[in-house]
């Protein structure tokens, strides 16, 4: 048996990530606890990275997948600068991000409805990044520097060692 998320987002199926993505961004506003979702996304990355590498980004990231529909029409098409494909910049903005993350967390007071907040916030600005950098580029431009692929290179990279 062959293990591949390829053929869940084929088809209508497509639709889940959008739909995904509006439940969180908008769902949390009115229930905190939907941001947990956003953790969840992250250990599933880590947990399909396992399994082989960058499967979560190419089969099952929402994100990619909602940008890849959405962005085309409004695109502008043209190549991501190199400098935000270097290995050092897509690692220094993950560090970044996961020190957000972790100073959020600890300023946050510490309960489950905070802590999805503070998810949901990263996921918002993340959000907004990839459609800015999408319209600028290509659609999935933010997929060359995302935080969480950026993550799963590191740690497939450490894993070989």
């Amino acid at each position: 048996m062959s293990f591949q998320l390829r053929s869940f987002y084929n088809g209508p199926l497509r639709v889940l990530a959008i739909a995904f993505i509006a439940a969180v961004t908008i769902g949390v506003y009115f229930y905190p606890v939907i941001g947990l979702a956003v953790p969840g996304l992250m250990a599933l990355a880590i947990v399909l990275n396992l399994r082989s590498r960058r499967l979560f980004c190419s089969s099952a990231c929402p994100n990619g997948r909602a940008l890849s529909i959405a962005m085309r029409p409004v695109s502008r098409d043209r190549r991501l600068p190199p400098l935000l494909a270097k290995p050092g910049i897509r690692r220094a903005l993950c560090g970044f991000m996961l020190f957000c993350v972790v100073n959020l967390l600890v300023r946050s007071g510490g309960g489950i409805a905070a802590v999805g907040r503070v998810f949901w916030g990263i996921y918002l600005l993340s959000i907004g990044i990839s459609v800015a950098v999408g319209v600028a580029y290509k659609p999935r431009a933010w997929c060359a520097f995302c935080p969480m692929g950026t993550l799963q290179d590191t740690l497939a990279g450490a894993a070989k060692r």
